[in-house]
């Protein structure tokens, strides 16, 4: 029986932008709020987050973080990453205060533990940590692991990298149910795009491995146009550039559209006839759940979580990463058959219908919340 009271501070560490992570976080606060929930949304600074969570009708409380704590990706070095540490402890009492009260704290990323993982101890609250991927930093994960009350991970392969906790759960993201009422994938879109991907521009989602794969494809099919869907991440912002020179320097500038992000990606890639995934490093792979759901056939790298969202290579073709040639030859292989690709599709929809709900994300992490509670 639950004797704590249902209410959730979820925190989320990146204000400045709206991926996956974030969306997960709004399907989950919406689906709490419905059982009954009381659900209010943490982050460090002001931004596009913060707005789209309001939009969405939740709750969201700004917990101002000084700016030495809101540098990002390999902007936190040498005496940035100094000035970030002396700030932590100040950030955690502020943090602590703010979350008196709450039942537990949920915390998502490695960031957002440390942001706010220490205060949810400090408060002697449950602690959930949420997991989307192997990422690096052992002693920060091990930390992380042994501190929070619960973990959990979006799939075995980001569990993989947390060898010290206590208990991990598998809690597979959610696809937004809207990508199932996306409109149905055409032999060609009116923009003429073939194949489409959404990531974000960083070297783990590997977006200069599929650039390549692109120029070996254009001798098969000289008018091959590929729509690539996802901002410059902050601290990375050279790789954005290098895409472009890339692009360039092989002759396929016009043939790659990095159009930048986009909100419900799965609306704007409507009309393509390959949904492509190169990443090489990859938690769990929510853009390729709702290209499943959506209707399109998958290629993507054998990597990470998207070896268990493909299921093995059942529901999409899995290839080797950070290999052009093995992309290029999976792709081909879908547009040369496209019988195949329609049985693929409908495998990969059925797949996402059953796995991937909203309703089974959220029955999952409640029982967890609602054992800390007990």
């Amino acid at each position: 029986m639950v004797t704590g009271p249902r209410r959730v501070a979820l925190f989320v560490a990146y204000p400045h932008v709206y991926g996956g992570t974030e969306r997960q976080v709004e399907l989950l606060a919406s689906g709490l709020q419905q059982r009954g929930w009381t659900v209010e949304i943490l982050l460090p600074a002001t931004g596009v987050a913060a707005d789209r969570f309001r939009a969405a009708g939740l709750h969201v409380d700004v917990v101002e973080a000084p700016p030495s704590l809101l540098v990002y990706g390999r902007n936190t070095r040498r005496g940035r990453a100094v000035r970030a540490t002396v700030a932590l402890p100040a950030y955690w009492t502020r943090l602590r205060r703010r979350v008196a009260g709450a039942g537990l704290v949920h915390t998502f990323t490695q960031r957002g533990f440390l942001l706010a993982g220490p205060a949810a101890r400090l408060a002697r609250l449950p602690l959930v940590w949420h997991v989307g991927g192997r990422d690096p930093g052992r002693l920060l994960n091990q930390a992380a692991a042994r501190t929070a009350s619960a973990v959990i991970a979006v799939s075995r392969a980001a569990a993989e990298g947390l060898p010290t906790a206590r208990e991990v759960e598998i809690v597979p993201n959610a696809v937004d149910p809207a990508a199932f009422a996306a409109p149905a994938p055409a032999p060609a879109s009116a923009e003429g795009f073939h194949l489409a991907c959404a990531a974000r521009l960083t070297p783990e989602k590997g977006i200069d491995v599929l650039v390549r794969a692109t120029a070996l494809l254009r001798q098969d099919f000289p008018d091959l146009q590929v729509l690539v869907l996802g901002g410059t991440q902050a601290g990375h912002e050279a790789y954005g550039e290098e895409l472009v020179r890339l692009a360039g320097d092989l002759g396929v500038d016009s043939a790659v559209c990095l159009k930048g992000f986009v909100d419900q990606p799965f609306r704007s890639w409507a009309g393509s006839r390959v949904y492509v995934q190169p990443s090489r490093r990859e938690g769990f792979g929510l853009a390729v759940a709702e290209a499943m759901a959506s209707g399109l056939p998958v290629v993507a790298t054998a990597v990470g979580g998207l070896t268990d969202v493909l299921d093995g290579g059942r529901a999409g073709v899995l290839v080797a990463p950070d290999d052009p040639r093995a992309l290029a030859d999976g792709i081909k292989a879908l547009l040369d058959d496209p019988a195949r690709a329609e049985r693929l599709a409908a495998a990969g929809r059925a797949r996402a219908a059953t796995e991937y709900t909203v309703d089974a994300m959220v029955d999952r992490v409640e029982a967890v919340y609602d054992r800390l509670l007990a």
